[in-house]
């Protein structure tokens, strides 16, 4: 009975830290601390590894695997999605650099037709 509270346990763990974490980056809104979210992935992770140690069947071992892998994927994104602000970012009310790039429809776009305009330009990357 300790094994399927523990592999259900790391299961519910990493579903809810995961749907946390996918909102915030939904509402992009990552927070800078990422301890508690990794917290969770490693416990959750090592309440699987204990859970599927046990042998007590695929009733345990399904959840125990699926929290083992969803903590392990989340500690390795984390690990390898470290993103810093280089010093120099372009901060709010400066000047855009020049800079030319394609559009969404695949023409050029150059940013010196926007100069003189207020602009509000957001630049997406995933936070995987």
């Amino acid at each position: 009975m300790t094994a399927t509270i523990a592999a259900f346990g790391g299961f519910l763990l990493a579903f809810g830290a995961g749907f946390v974490w996918f909102r915030a980056m939904h509402g992009v809104r990552l927070p800078t601390n990422r301890g508690a979210f990794l917290a969770a992935f490693v416990a959750a992770g090592g309440l699987g590894i204990s859970a599927l140690l046990s042998g007590e069947g695929w009733v345990v071992g399904v959840p125990a695997a699926l929290s083992i892998i969803a903590g392990a994927l989340f500690m390795l994104t984390f690990a390898i999605s470290r993103q810093e602000v280089a010093g120099d970012a372009i901060r709010v009310g400066e000047t855009l650099p020049g800079f030319t790039a394609l559009d969404e429809n695949g023409a050029m776009f150059d940013a010196a037709s926007l100069r003189g305009h207020p602009v509000l330009i957001k630049f997406f990357r995933g936070h995987w």
